[in-house]
């Protein structure tokens, strides 16, 4: 190998670590924070072609250095300076690769201490029996997931004492429970004779009016429709744009604002269904062009929290789109008395939460005692479903350089779950899902065939798996 090149490569990488220490305080004693920054400024620029030449000589690529940046430039900087026969005088490092990762494996542990390198987390359903726990939980379950949007207290409270049944010395259970957050769904109105909602279907092309479930519709607005769809979310017109995009049901049903009529919106449905679209109560709605700004710690929250933190080890915030939201419940956590003593894992569901997710996770390490969840169900519409696999690897990424555990969620093995069926695509969606610490499923009638399934494939990639090199290139989310 040239003199020359090797010269030039080791200017480069000096380059490089000037950039990545720029505006960082050095005195910081908090490492995740400032392996994150340094990873953070790394990415405002394309060093792919570095990255291959130094591969060329034999040295890392820095394409799995997430967690310990510093150091895996320190050391390429050291081997360089030693075939050019320099002097270096490297400043002590804050982080070495060996405590990054026990910091990564401690910090996993608020899902569970369990050996496994992913863990498993199932969702509650409204019925179960007293077994269900404890087979599942020889199956190799770690936690268990309390959904406080559906059901009560008292039924939170019962299935959190069977979880408690359900542990013992060798296997520690974890209670994770999921605040409702401002969740905006439909509300249709009820049938006189039934007394259940109705469900309206339209058709491409028709007009749809949405309005705030507690407004009052005019005359004149009611002349403008086809049909008349209430929702959770109050003073809608004064939050969105025309030309704004909705999503109705999982992204099932899409619309575009035509008007906006003082607090209500008038909408054209632009989902081309021969069949016709069918709006239905209690369907989520999702507006992601508009910048819609609401807290994601609400009334209803605050209401269960007192109980919910009796046994609660982990509490998830659903719609967290900014770091005012994680220091909301560590607010009410201290109120309680449990501040530290529970663990918070923020959802990122939003294209609010993805932009904001750098100083999301800034209040999460300084809280400590966190994670994050990929919320894969309304990211993929409010981010585009183009765009979510992508955007899956970059949140992975940019966690790892946080020392920030990860749930990846949302139809992991779904049709195994549901079917007992699995399909290709799901299969090879678990081996993507073994970079996160945690994988959740959501409920089915095979969860035990399907937890057999997802422990052989993640056992399997415990053998063989090694992350893909990472590009350091300008199409980076958060530059």
């Amino acid at each position: 190998m040239k003199k020359v090149f090797l010269n030039e490569l080791f200017e480069r990488l000096l380059d490089l670590k000037n950039k990545m220490t720029l505006d960082v305080d050095q005195k910081n004693d908090n490492v995740s924070l400032q392996n994150m920054k340094y990873y953070l400024n790394l990415r405002k620029y394309d060093f792919s072609a570095l990255q291959d030449d130094l591969t060329k000589v034999g040295l890392s690529s820095f394409g799995r250095s997430q967690a310990h940046m510093e150091a895996s430039i320190n050391v390429a900087l050291e081997m360089l300076s030693l075939a050019l026969k320099k002097e270096l005088h490297p400043a002590k490092i804050h982080l070495s690769y060996e405590d990054s990762h026990a910091m990564m494996d401690k910090n996993s542990e608020i899902f569970s201490t369990s050996a496994d390198k992913t863990k498993i987390m199932i969702t509650v359903p409204s019925v179960y029996d007293t077994k269900w726990f404890h087979n599942l939980a020889l199956e190799g379950v770690h936690l268990f997931r309390i959904n406080t949007a559906h059901d009560s207290p008292k039924s939170w409270k019962m299935m959190a004492q069977e979880i408690k049944k359900a542990s013992s010395e060798d296997t520690n259970l974890k209670i994770y429970v999921d605040l409702a957050g401002p969740k905006i769904r439909t509300t249709l109105k009820k049938s006189k004779k039934s007394g259940k909602p109705k469900k309206i279907k339209l058709f491409c092309g028709d007009k749809v009016l949405i309005h705030s479930a507690t407004s009052s519709i005019s005359t004149k607005e009611i002349k403008h429709c086809d049909a008349i769809i209430g929702c959770t979310l109050e003073n809608i017109g004064s939050l969105v744009s025309v030309g704004d995009k909705v999503f109705i049901d999982d992204g099932k049903i899409e619309l575009v604002i035509d008007e906006i009529l003082n607090t209500d919106i008038l909408c054209t449905l632009l989902t081309d269904n021969k069949e016709g679209s069918k709006f239905k109560d209690e369907k989520g709605v999702n507006f992601p062009n508009s910048n819609i700004t609401i807290r994601a710690i609400c009334d209803h929250d605050k209401k269960v929290l007192p109980h919910i933190c009796e046994y609660a080890d982990i509490i998830g915030i659903s719609f967290a789109q900014t770091p005012d939201d994680i220091v909301d419940l560590i607010d009410e956590l201290e109120r309680l008395g449990k501040k530290g003593s529970i663990s918070i894992v923020a959802k990122i569901e939003t294209k609010k939460g993805v932009e904001n997710l750098p100083a999301i996770l800034e209040a999460l390490i300084q809280y400590g005692n966190s994670g994050i969840m990929i919320a894969r169900g309304d990211l993929a519409i409010e981010i585009g479903f183009e765009n979510l696999a992508y955007m899956q690897e970059e949140i992975l990424d940019l966690c790892t350089a946080a020392h920030m555990p990860v749930i990846l969620a949302t139809q992991v093995l779904e049709n195994k779950m549901k079917t007992n069926i699995p399909s290709r695509a799901e299969i090879s969606d678990v081996v993507f899902a073994h970079k996160a610490e945690c994988v959740m499923l959501n409920k089915g009638d095979y969860e035990v065939e399907t937890i057999k399934t997802l422990t052989t494939i993640l056992k399997q990639m415990d053998l063989v798996f090694r992350k893909n090199k990472l590009l350091y290139n300008p199409s980076f989310q958060w530059k």
